[in-house]
């Protein structure tokens, strides 16, 4: 019948992967099985090794931990029981201080800023010694030495007297091995092609808010590059920003007095010279140098020119005859400096007869003519004495280009030349002889030095 399956048909046959699994099948299943555990074992294994590493980790870290609280807690106990000697000042301890200091020190177990201000205290009784300890003192603070380095009245006005103003003198010692430590430092990090100490110049808004503390901080170093004729390591060093330029200007800007240098030499050393004094001209009178950076120079210029034997003339001329606003400061710097006698009295002529004389005269053939800088020049002029006739060793030319000016200024003031001049005059010599308890201590002046003023009144 139709609805009976064929008998003779053959029964499906399955595939050879069919075939291999009923055949072995056993030993699929083992084999599955021991894959699975092998890989469940290596995980298990791997997660065991990685804990066993972070507990070895952990415990390193307690013991490295534990050490440095071990270390703090001695390095504690050193200092409590070394503090009184660095605390303690005098000569008396000086030799104490400096050896419990230094080993602290080169121990690393005193923090850098103590051991830097703690040396600082030691250089105000030896600088050889406060400079040995900071030569043994890694990754100190340049900016921090900078700050401690003090000015003595001679580097400030070139002229020193007792008086309160001075009384930093006491620590030149101290700011002299402090700048021989910059000469050493800044040589080391140049070999070592590292800026050391420059990094001071590196911002030129930092420059011109310290000039002479920086000019005088490098001026060893710098000194030594022009003595030995290094002339690429002086370029290099003002290569390395405006403010080393700057430094560099006014450090290596005036001549040497008494130089002696070989005849071959004379026209590249006057070149050298005059380079850095024409670029310092620039700067000081460009739009770069605000007038509380100008002020600053002024102040500068007028310490060293006596010094610089005429090469800051210029300088000082081209500022005064920039606009009034600019030089508002500079003019009041000075203006505060002779009336103090805070020049030396030696400087006073070349002052008047090479800068303020010829400023007044130029200012007197300008057409038309400000009568407030006339004013204003006047009232430096009436600071210093008249010049010598002739007669009395004094220069003619000088004596006649003072005339002449003080003449024009009286034509173009008319009335207002007596307070202008004269009157101001007065004044002056009446604050020198009785200044304010605030001015004296800032005061130079000494008798003789007034007299010299008030003999010589132009009516």
């Amino acid at each position: 019948m139709s609805g009976q399956p064929n008998a003779d048909a053959k029964p499906e046959q399955p595939s050879r992967v069919g075939k291999f699994i009923q055949t072995y099948h056993s030993f699929l299943s083992t084999f599955v099985i021991g894959a699975a555990g092998l890989i469940a074992t290596s995980i298990w294994q791997y997660r065991q090794s990685e804990i066993a590493r972070r507990q070895a980790e952990s415990q390193q870290q307690i013991a490295v931990t534990q050490a440095e609280n071990s270390w703090r807690i001695e390095r504690a106990e050193i200092l409590s029981k070394n503090l009184q000697v660095l605390a303690s000042s005098g000569e008396s301890t000086v030799e104490q201080r400096y050896g419990v200091l230094l080993s602290l020190t080169r121990g690393n177990i005193l923090d850098v800023e103590l051991a830097v201000s703690y040396a600082l205290e030691l250089g105000k009784d030896n600088a050889e010694y406060m400079k040995s300890v900071l030569s043994n003192t890694p990754s100190k603070s340049y900016a921090r030495l900078a700050t401690a380095y003090e000015l003595t009245c001679d580097q400030r006005f070139g002229v020193k007297r007792e008086v309160a103003l001075c009384k930093t003198d006491v620590h030149a010692a101290r700011s002299e091995a402090i700048a021989d430590l910059f000469e050493e430092e800044t040589e080391a990090a140049r070999k070592n092609k590292q800026p050391g100490p420059m990094v001071l110049l590196l911002d030129e808004r930092d420059v011109k808010a310290t000039p002479a503390r920086l000019a005088w901080l490098f001026t060893p170093y710098l000194s030594t590059l022009y003595e030995r004729r290094q002339w690429n390591e002086i370029a290099n060093f003002e290569a390395y920003s405006t403010g080393a330029k700057l430094v560099a200007a006014l450090v290596l800007g005036p001549a040497r007095r008494h130089e002696l240098i070989a005849s071959s030499e004379v026209a590249d050393v006057d070149k050298f010279h005059d380079t850095r004094v024409g670029w310092l001209i620039d700067y000081v009178t460009g739009a770069s140098c605000d007038p509380d950076c100008k002020a600053k120079l002024t102040d500068m210029l007028l310490t060293f020119h006596g010094v610089a034997m005429g090469r800051f003339d210029q300088a000082l001329l081209a500022l005064l005859k920039r606009p009034r606003p600019e030089i508002s400061f500079a003019v009041g710097r000075i203006h505060t400096r002779l009336l103090a006698c805070q020049v030396d009295s030696d400087d006073l002529p070349a002052l008047r007869d090479d800068v303020l004389v010829p400023a007044l005269a130029d200012a007197l053939a300008v057409t038309p003519v400000d009568p407030k800088r006339i004013e204003e020049l006047l009232s430096l002029v009436v600071l210093i004495p008249d010049p010598k006739p002739a007669a009395s060793g004094g220069e003619q030319a000088a004596v006649q280009a003072w005339n002449q000016a003080i003449e024009k200024s009286r034509v173009v003031l008319k009335d207002d030349f007596k307070n202008a001049f004269t009157l101001r005059r007065a004044a002056a010599q009446n604050t020198r002889r009785n200044p304010t308890p605030t001015q004296k201590n800032a005061m130079f002046c000494s008798e003789p030095e007034v007299i010299a003023v008030d003999d010589e009144f132009a009516e």
